[in-house]
C-alpha cells in the first residue's frame, strides 16, 4: 500500500510522516510505503515566510475532505494522496494597470472556491454593471475579482488608486467609497472605506470576491439640458435669400456639461453645434441656411420642428396683342392737349384787352 504526500506551492514547506524528517523541499510529491490499516501521523512544516493553511486529499476528516488540524492522523485503508497547503505570510496581488491591489496579511486564511489556498488573483475590468443606487455616481471602471468563491478570514485589504479627474464636480474627495455588488440581494453594498487624498487611494476590508467599484455621492444635480422652441426668421424668402434658425439651450443642472444641437433640413443633417454650459446658464444657438428650390422646407433641431418657404419669383406678363389700356392712352392725350392749349388761351385773352 502506498501513501503519496505533496505540498502546495512547491518549496513552501514539507511534511513529516510519523516524526521522520522531511524529504527534500523540491522532491515532492513523495511516495511512502504503508501497511493497510496503519494509522499515520502527518505534520506540515512551513518554510520561513509561509504558514500552514490546511490538508486536502482522499482521507475524510470528520466527514470533510479537508482539515486544518496540524499534526493530523489518518488511517490508511487504500492508496491515498494527501497534500499540505501553505500560504505566504504576507502577499500582495496587483492589477496589471496598477489601479487596485489585494494585500493578504500575516496569518490570514485565503482560500479559493475549492477550499484550497489562494495562490493567484484575477482582475477583470467590467464593461457593463447594474446601475448604482439613485444619488450616487460610479467613479472609474468597475472590476471583477476572481477566482469566484474566494474567501478571506479575517478580511483582507483592497486598495484602489483613483483619478481625481474622474470625481464629479461638486463632490468632496473624502466622500468617495468602495462598494461591491451583492448578487444574492441584487444590489450594491457600500464597504467601510478610508480615503487617503494625499495618495489618491481608498482602502477597504473585503471578505470575498465579487464586482467592486468606487462611487461618489451626487450632492449636486448633474447637467441636464432643455431647448426653447425654434425661431425661424424670416419664415418666407425668395430663392437664395438667407434664413436664420435659432434656439436657446439651457443647462438646468448644477454642474457643467455639453450638449450637441443638430440641424436637419428636409431630413438631412446640415450642421451640428456643441454647446458647453456651466450649471444654470443658457446660450442662444443660431444656424443660417438658404435654398434655391421653391416650396416648403422642413426643419428639425433635436426633435424641435418648424419650416420655412421659398417662394417662386414674380414674372411680369405683357398684355396680349390687340389689347390696349385705352383709358390710360386717353388720359395721356388729354394731358398733352391741356399743356399745349394753355399758352394759346392766355395769349388770346391778352389781345382781347
Amino acid at each position: 500500500m502506498s501513501l503519496e504526500v505533496d505540498v502546495s506551492p512547491l518549496g513552501s514547506g514539507s511534511i513529516e510522516v510519523d516524526g521522520d524528517a522531511p524529504c527534500s523541499l523540491n522532491s515532492y510529491p513523495d511516495t511512502i510505503g504503508i501497511e493497510t490499516g496503519d494509522d499515520v501521523l502527518l505534520e506540515a512544516i512551513p518554510e520561513s515566510g509561509y504558514h500552514f493553511v490546511n490538508w486536502s486529499g482522499e482521507p475524510v476528516w470528520d466527514g470533510e475532505s479537508t482539515s486544518i488540524e496540524n499534526p493530523t492522523e489518518v488511517r490508511v485503508i487504500n492508496a491515498m494522496d494527501i497534500t499540505a497547503h501553505f500560504a505566504a505570510d504576507s502577499n500582495e496581488f496587483i492589477s496589471e494597470d496598477k489601479i487596485i491591489s489585494i494585500t493578504i496579511p500575516d496569518g490570514a486564511t485565503a482560500l479559493d472556491g475549492e477550499g484550497n489556498p489562494l495562490t493567484d488573483v484575477k482582475f477583470l475590468v467590467v464593461e457593463s454593471v447594474p446601475d448604482p443606487p439613485e444619488g450616487v455616481s460610479i467613479v472609474g471602471p468597475p472590476y471583477q475579482l476572481g477566482p469566484d468563491g474566494a474567501t478571506f478570514d479575517p478580511p483582507v485589504t483592497l486598495t484602489w488608486n483613483y483619478d481625481p479627474a474622474d470625481i464629479p464636480d461638486g463632490v468632496d474627495e473624502e466622500e468617495l467609497g468602495i462598494t461591491y455588488y451583492d448578487e444574492d440581494a441584487a444590489r450594491w453594498q457600500e464597504l467601510e472605506s478610508t480615503v487617503h487624498p494625499e495618495t489618491n487611494t481608498i482602502t477597504a476590508p473585503v471578505g470575498h470576491f465579487t464586482t467592486f467599484t468606487v462611487i461618489a455621492p451626487l450632492s449636486t444635480a448633474p447637467a441636464a439640458f432643455t431647448l426653447s422652441p425654434l425661431s425661424i426668421s424670416p419664415p418666407e424668402v425668395s430663392a437664395g435669400e438667407p434664413v436664420s434658425i435659432s434656439l436657446v439651450v439651457t443647462n438646468t443642472g448644477e454642474v457643467a456639461g455639453s450638449h450637441t444641437a443638430t440641424l436637419k433640413i428636409n431630413g438631412a443633417i446640415v450642421e451640428t453645434r456643441e454647446v458647453s454650459l456651466v450649471g444654470g446658464t443658457s446660450e442662444t444657438v443660431t444656424f443660417a441656411t438658404s435654398h434655391d428650390e421653391t416650396g416648403i422646407h422642413s426643419i428639425e433641431v433635436n426633435g424641435l420642428t418648424g419650416s420655412f418657404t421659398v417662394k417662386a419669383p414674380i414674372v411680369a406678363t405683357p398684355a396680349p396683342p390687340g389689347e390696349r389700356n385705352w383709358w390710360l392712352i386717353r388720359g395721356i392725350i388729354a394731358a398733352v392737349a391741356t399743356v399745349i392749349a394753355a399758352p394759346l388761351v392766355y395769349r388770346w385773352r391778352r389781345r382781347s384787352y
